[in-house]
Order: structure tokens, then sequence, then C-alpha cells
């Protein structure tokens, strides 16, 4: 038997061929809606997600075909902007023409391979040394799939709120409505949408029947040690998913967040839940603290792929680290404390330890790669406290 073939990490991530969609982008009103999309988004690449989707919310005469389109268009170049430039492409409308050759079935066989890691990167569109970390991590095959996945729209997936439903209540009504989904592997309570689908528009929805959360963050909170009746603390709540599992649970929770925007979404999502969470900062110390800490955002790439625009390496492990110590104080002894991220880089995933932790035993260690469940990419660590 011969030996399996490296595969070929220069290529790895390119899109399958799809002639009919280069024929749909070759529309002018599309060529150059996807030609002005791309250079709004240059101006400020730091926070090009967020200039994208104020660009397309207010695209009146675009219809939802031609956004598809256009969407495509734009994040399929940023995936791949760095193979575009290695193979000449200068300039968005070139970049857009090498966007068409590869849905025509451009490989760029022209191209010379370089180091494992170089051409990783390139594929990745990402810096060298995220790629050449992840290539240690997975080895060049599972590299690969990983790159791959990236082409790839990113599922939704929800979870169902115990104190309206079950899971399977909850996939019974979603296919009334129209809405076929298979049940999350990685998480007790998810569904994975098979299309595509207005959920904030079902009544399942506004009726607190589910939250939008992916799996990975799904699975975090089934990983954690709890109990009715226990007390939490969301420190870096956000618009509050994981709160609101953790109520829907039993727990008493409290969350805060530096952001008041996303307390008051968290209000509005816990009204419609039917879920008791209580913002702010708790009066006693608690059964779990939780830290879902700011960071880089690699596992989310997929989802998210101007975050390769305004990527700042190791930017955020002081604040990571204070994040945690904060945290540690709240725990009561024999409590726990979860901390978790949305990257995929390990210096994120295991934050140095404040002293008061030194002696902590360490319950529990994951990282979720996107290509193990087809989930965003999750990262976890969850200590407790002695008594």
């Amino acid at each position: 038997m011969s030996p399996p073939t490296e595969p070929d990490l220069l290529r790895c991530a390119l899109p399958a061929p799809d002639p009919d969609h280069v024929a749909d982008l070759r529309k002018p009103f599309r060529w150059h809606a996807a030609l002005e999309g791309l250079r709004l988004a240059r101006k400020k690449p730091k926070f090009a997600g967020p200039t994208l989707a104020k660009w397309f919310r207010e695209q009146r005469s675009m219809g939802s075909r031609d956004r598809r389109v256009v969407q495509r268009a734009i994040y399929g170049i940023i995936r791949q902007e760095l193979l575009f430039l290695r193979a000449g492409a200068r300039g968005d409308e070139d970049q857009l023409e090498h966007w068409c050759a590869v849905l025509e079935g451009e490989r760029f066989a022209h191209l010379e391979n370089g180091t494992p890691a170089e051409d990783f990167a390139t594929a990745l569109s990402l810096g060298y040394r995220i790629a050449s970390e992840w290539l240690d991590a997975l080895g060049p095959v599972e590299a690969a799939r990983f790159a791959q996945l990236q082409t790839h729209r990113a599922p939704l997936m929800v979870r169902a709120n115990l104190l309206r439903c079950t899971r399977d209540e909850l996939q019974a009504r979603l296919k009334e409505e129209g809405v076929e989904t298979t049940p999350c592997a990685i998480a007790a309570h998810g569904l994975e949408l098979q299309e595509r689908a207005n959920v904030q528009a079902l009544a399942s929805f506004r009726e607190g029947w589910m939250e939008v959360q992916d799996g990975s963050s799904q699975a975090f909170v089934d990983a954690l040690p709890l109990a009715a009746g226990q007390t939490a603390f969301d420190l870096c709540a956000g618009a509050g998913g994981k709160s609101l599992a953790l109520a829907a649970q039993g727990l008493d929770v409290w969350a805060n967040d530096i952001r008041p925007k996303a307390l008051s979404e968290l209000r509005r999502r816990a009204e419609r839940a039917g879920a008791g969470v209580t913002m702010g900062e708790p009066e006693d110390q608690v059964d779990i603290a939780i830290v879902d800490a700011p960071c880089s955002g690699t596992g989310r790439l997929r989802r998210e792929p101007t975050l390769r625009w305004g990527l700042e390496q190791d930017s955020l492990l002081d604040v990571q680290a204070e994040l945690l110590s904060d945290a540690a104080t709240w725990v009561r002894p024999g409590g726990h404390l979860a901390y978790a991220t949305c990257s995929l880089l390990a210096a994120e995933n295991d934050p140095a330890l404040p002293e008061e932790m030194a002696e902590w035993p360490l319950v529990e260690a994951r990282m979720i790669w996107p290509q193990e469940h087809g989930t965003d990419g999750f990262g976890w660590r969850i200590w407790r406290c002695p008594e």
C-alpha cells in the first residue's frame, strides 16, 4: 500500500468550482456592488465587519439574491487574498477576476510551493505565526481539513430554552414552521438548521423557545459542573447567551459587562426567555464564575472572515489575565472558575494564572476545532477553588 499523499497546503482552502456563481456575479450591478463594498471595507480594515454589515443593510435596491452573490464574492476574496496576491493580483478588480477564475476551475498550478507553514499562511490569508502554530497542532492532513472548512459558510445553530421546551419539542415546532433541523451532536440542547432562515421572524423565537447560539458555546455550558439552585456570575456576559443558558438550568445568575448596550440586549432576551438574570455584581461569592474573555476571535474566522484584517495577536493577553484574577475573587471555596475564548490560539486559551490560583486544580481543558463538529472554534479551562 502506497503512503498517503501529503495535502497541498497552498491550495487547500480553495473553494470548489461554481461557474453559475460567476455568471451571476458578472451582471454589472452585482460586479460594481462587490467592488464598492470591498473599497469601503478597506478604508478601515479593523472595522470591516460592521462596516460591511451596515453597508449591506443600506442597499435598498439590492434584492436578496443580489446580496447573497455580492456577499459571497467579497468574503471569498477576503479569505483568498494572500493567495491572489501571490498569484499577481493587484487592486480590487484584479482580485475579483481572480475570484471568478477560481470558481471557473483555476488552481494556480504555476505557483511554486514554499515551506508548509508559508503555504498554510497563504491559504488562510493569515500571519505566519498563527498558521505555523495551527499546522504544528493539527498536522498537515487535519490542517487542510480545517482550511477547506473555511470556504463554507458557517451554519446557524440554536439552543432550546429549557424554561419553555425540550430540544425535541423545539425541533418538532420548527418543522411545523417550515424549518428543518438536526440535533447538534456536541451540545445537549442544540439544533443545527439545515438551511438559512430568518429565525427572529418565527413565532417559536418570539415566544422564547430558543436562542441563537453556536454549538461550541453550548458545549462549554454543558461542560460546567452545574446544579439547580447554584449561584453563578458571568463577568463578561455580552448579550447574555451563556447567562440565559445557565438560568434555564435553574441557577441564580448575575451578569455584568462594560458595554451598557450589551446588557440592555440581555435584559430584552431574558424577558423573552422568561429567565431570571440579575444585572450587575453579586453581593457575595458564587458557586461558579465565568469569564468568556475578549479575544482575537480566531475561532470565528469562518463566520466573520473580516477578522483577518484587524487581527492583533497577543494584544489582549494582559486583559485576559486581569479578568481571570478578578474572577477568582468571586469564587467561594469549593466553587469553580470557568474561562473561555472563541480563539484557537494557545496563548489565549492557556492564560498565566494569578498567584491566588496557583494551588487551584484544573478540572478540564478543551479546545474545539471547527472541522471536528462543524461549529466555531472555542477553548475553555475550568478550575476548582480549594476548600
